[in-house]
């Protein structure tokens, strides 16, 4: 879904909650890169603020930051308001018959343009998307499509919040799933469907990917927390959303996360949560006054 169009005044101000509001926009087929503008979130201009905030309290940016290849974050070099954070791929690329079952892949450094994932179905034979995390079929002898997701692993239970994207397949009309897991067992066993998966996962969700300014983003609605997160082309069985699966792909620039320890409910619970209300009443009186004032 395409942003609507409003005064720079009103998009500094609420950004957040802005990018809720969305209209409809038919461009589905049209491949998108956004890096150029995606780009300007990494300098120290004012858009950096901009793009930081729209995905929530604290920003993995795998762009300026790297990553650190693993399961674990233990021994991770990267660290975000001091949570470590490591990062590997995964694609469900095993199995006789159905080819449903889930094993490690590759992560891809598309440098300035973020990360994707080669899945061992032969990806690094085929033509693009196949970089991308996506659920494309390029190459004729594969039996089936494959769905490619990252796995995110932090050093403490955090809930992910949103993640942004230097590179979309389809304007409007990308979606992605994810899903929290408190193991690993069910995920690294190479005997389990994705299916198997959520069914033993905290929670799962799937989300539309919107286009806003400067970036594409998706904004997440979950309250779990936990130390690993899924981030993958979309699949039904994560939560089903009225869109077609199997021509979903994107390149992974940034995560948005929340520390459990600074959600609601903990110590300082008002410092999270009265900003969004008072950005929720600002946004509408904004707006109002702006659509009174060109009518």
């Amino acid at each position: 879904m395409k942003m609507s169009r409003l005064p720079n005044f009103i998009l500094k101000a609420v950004l957040p909650t802005l990018l809720l509001i969305a209209v409809g926009s038919a461009h589905a087929g049209k491949n998108q890169s956004n890096y150029s503008d995606y780009n300007a979130c990494l300098s120290n201009s004012g858009s950096h603020s901009d793009c930081d905030s729209a995905l929530g309290e604290s920003v993995y940016n795998l762009v300026s930051e790297d990553v650190y290849v693993s399961t674990s974050s233990q021994y991770s070099n990267i660290s975000i308001d001091d949570v470590n954070i490591s990062i590997s791929a995964w694609s469900d690329t095993v199995g006789t018959y159905n080819d449903d079952v889930v094993t490690s892949a590759y992560v891809v450094d598309l440098g300035s343009y973020g990360y994707g994932v080669y899945n061992k179905d032969a990806e690094m034979d085929g033509s693009s998307p196949d970089h991308a995390i996506d659920s494309y079929n390029t190459v004729s002898r594969n039996v089936d499509y494959d769905f490619d997701f990252v796995l995110l692993s932090f050093s403490e239970s955090v809930t992910l919040t949103g993640a942004g994207f230097s590179w979309v397949g389809k304007t409007d009309n990308t979606q992605l799933s994810i899903a929290a897991l408190d193991d690993l067992s069910g995920l690294v066993s190479g005997e389990q469907t994705w299916s198997n998966i959520v069914e033993g996962a905290l929670t799962a969700g799937s989300y539309d990917i919107e286009s806003y300014e400067s970036i594409d983003i998706a904004q997440f609605e979950e309250t779990e927390t936990a130390q690993y997160w899924l981030v993958g082309a979309y699949n039904s069985v994560f939560g089903e959303l009225d869109s077609n699966m199997f021509d979903d792909a994107f390149k992974l620039a940034s995560i948005g996360f929340e520390k459990a320890s600074d959600t609601p409910g903990n110590s300082n619970p008002t410092e999270v949560s009265e900003p969004n209300t008072l950005g929720a009443f600002l946004a509408v009186g904004l707006i109002v006054a702006w659509r009174r004032k060109n009518k």
